[in-house]
This record gives C-alpha cells, sequence and structure tokens, in this order.
C-alpha cells in the first residue's frame, strides 16, 4: 500500500517503488520518513528537496533529533570513474575519519561513525556504477548500523 507524503512537494512512496535514474525530486523517494523511522532515526516529514539539475537531489528531512540529510547524484557522471571523483567531493565536504563499511550490492561505501562521539552527526556515502549517495543523520551508537540499513533500502530502489 502506498502513502503519501505532502511538504514542498508530493511524493508518493510505495515499498516496492523503482526510482529512475535523472528523476530529480522524485529521487528522494528513494528514503521515506518510514524508512529513517524503522532504523530508529525520528522523522517526520521530508522538508525539501533541491536541485543543482535532474541528475542530483539533496533532500532535508524534518527531526527532531538534528540534522537529516540524503544526497543523491543518479548518476554522478557518465563513467563510473566520476562517481568515484564525486565520492571523494562528497567525503572532503562531510569532513571526519572515514573508513569502509560493507553495503551489500555496492562497489564502496565509507562512513565516518568512527569519529568522535562529540561529532553532531554520522555520515555513509555509497557508491554503485555510476551512481552516489550520501545519508547523514545524528550521531549515536546505533549510527552505523542505522546508515547502512537505510543504504540498502536506497540500493534496493534504484531501477536495475
Amino acid at each position: 500500500m502506498c502513502s503519501a507524503v505532502l511538504s514542498l512537494l508530493l511524493v508518493v512512496q510505495c515499498s516496492g517503488q523503482t526510482i529512475e535514474p535523472a528523476s530529480g525530486k522524485e529521487m528522494c523517494s528513494a528514503l521515506t520518513p518510514s524508512d529513517f523511522t524503522k532504523v530508529g532515526v525520528q522523522v517526520s516529514r521530508l522538508s525539501s528537496a533541491n536541485l543543482d539539475d535532474n541528475r542530483s537531489a539533496y533532500c532535508i528531512y524534518d527531526s527532531k533529533d538534528g540534522k537529516v540529510e540524503f544526497d543523491i547524484f543518479y548518476p554522478a557522471g557518465d563513467t563510473p570513474a566520476d562517481a568515484q571523483n564525486a565520492e571523494r567531493a562528497a567525503q572532503g565536504a562531510i569532513g571526519g575519519r572515514f573508513e569502509p563499511v560493507k553495503v551489500p550490492g555496492t562497489d564502496d561505501a565509507v562512513t565516518n561513525t568512527g569519529s568522535p562521539q562529540g561529532a553532531d552527526s554520522a555520515a555513509i556515502i555509497v557508491r554503485k556504477g555510476t551512481t552516489m549517495f550520501n545519508i547523514g543523520i545524528p550521531h549515536s551508537p546505533q549510527a552505523r548500523q542505522q546508515l547502512v540499513g537505510l543504504s540498502e533500502t536506497v540500493v534496493g530502489r534504484l531501477k536495475k
């Protein structure tokens, strides 16, 4: 069954939904507020979706716990090397000490959840083929597990 989230835009969510490449704001539907809630990150709604172009979406969610963001570049370029460059740029922009983490079905994934506990947020950066995305949530002892679970959801929704 589908549910609708109405904020600055309407995003229809279905558990079996496939996300199309270069679909603009629709790419934000790769993660729903309920997806975050299922892993223990309290999110009430998607508050905004900003675009550079239809190939990149910056999705900001309302959360009383802190900043929650999902950025997707689908595709991040024409080649896997372009996606690797986007991955490196994201690491520099997000900051922290990144270390590898296993996310099934991906080419690479790194997280900064090992950064000092005083950090405000934790992030994961994932690359699959020419797609790259990152997710940021409030830092917590469960952040690594939460980020991996959210990443698996996104990977499962990318068009095959």
